[in-house]
């Protein structure tokens, strides 16, 4: 079963979304608050250069909220990386207490569930959370050097190169934080790599699923249910999930697929930490302050792939995380 959690007067203070040169060309680009022309942000290396993204997106937040710099008490940050190197990186130039969060592509939400509750019981007056990825230093982790030129599956992803930010607090603002379930891990028995999109979108049902039962509500009670990386593919089996069980799932928009959706060089769309945070708070959050959707779904995916093991012929567990964003009228 899972656990579903309702937040008490807990609000979005604010977000920032700091881009690569890739998701710059994006349809959704121009809600990004920074983009970087080079992907190791002019550092020598991507983890570098992706600690820069972090530190970039925390500085545009803090300029926003100025008036809550002294407030934040805690804060919260996950990558891709092992040991999450570039968040514990990033906790050193931090003058709160910090810790690290592991959910793979799933790691903002996962975070934010996080960061809502301890705001929610009045532990924390506001909270940071942030996620990042890049490019190079994901593909060096996880398959090859990009220097290697190995040439992908049709069905791969591209990592997404970027940081997102957001602090959570109490103060009443026009985004609230209504509730969110935390997901299962599943493991479909999948042991393919180029294809994450597949399995990802089995927990991702079977979180939303769970979050409506929880909840008592249905898919068209939301405007918009926005899942991280499912890619193209993922998305359509997603679809065809839910097809199945009599329900058509039209108000579903995939980070990873808007974000490339100009180009068909990425094959089925991108992934990574900074996917759903990039569109967040940038598109989303845009569209919830102009009132154009009342409530939202975000669905963190994550596929918690070990090299290690799969190279032990040990599958891919999955999991899917679900908070709620709600439009104060």
């Amino acid at each position: 079963m899972n656990l579903t959690i309702f937040f008490k007067e807990t609000y979005l203070q604010g977000g920032a979304s700091v881009s690569g040169p890739r998701e710059k060309e994006s349809e959704v680009s121009s809600c990004f608050d920074y983009s970087f022309d080079d992907i190791c942000a002019d550092e020598k290396s991507g983890e570098l250069g992706e600690i820069k993204m972090v530190k970039k997106a925390i500085s545009i937040l803090l300029n926003k909220r100025k008036d809550l710099r002294n407030e934040i008490d805690l804060c919260l940050g996950g990558d891709l990386l092992n040991q999450c190197a570039v968040s514990n990186h990033i906790g050193c130039f931090l003058p709160v207490s910090f810790f690290s969060v592991y959910g793979a592509c799933s790691s903002l939400i996962l975070g934010m569930i996080i960061s809502s509750y301890f705001v929610s019981n009045n532990t924390c007056r506001n909270v940071i959370n942030f996620a990042s990825s890049n490019y190079i230093s994901a593909e060096r982790q996880f398959r090859y050097p990009t220097k290697y030129g190995c040439q992908k599956k049709e069905t791969s992803t591209i990592t997404s190169t970027g940081a997102s930010a957001v602090l959570i607090g109490k103060r009443k603002t026009k985004i609230k934080i209504v509730s969110a379930t935390i997901g299962k891990v599943e493991d479909i028995k999948w042991d393919n790599v180029n294809d994450l999109g597949s399995p990802m979108s089995y927990a991702a049902y079977m979180s939303i699923n769970a979050h409506l039962k929880n909840v008592n509500k249905r898919l068209e009670d939301y405007d918009l249910i926005l899942t991280g990386d499912l890619s193209k593919i993922g998305s359509k089996i997603l679809y065809d999930i839910f097809l199945e069980n009599g329900i058509e799932f039209n108000n579903h928009i995939d980070a990873g697929s808007l974000l490339y959706s100009f180009s068909n060089e990425y094959f089925s769309g991108g992934s990574g930490c900074a996917c759903i945070g990039l569109v967040t708070f940038s598109y989303i959050t845009n569209k919830l302050l102009n009132n154009e959707i009342q409530n939202v779904l975000l669905v963190g995916t994550g596929a918690l792939h070990s090299p290690t093991l799969i190279n032990q012929k040990e599958s891919i567990p999955v999991v899917a995380h679900v908070i709620e964003l709600e439009r104060v009228k």
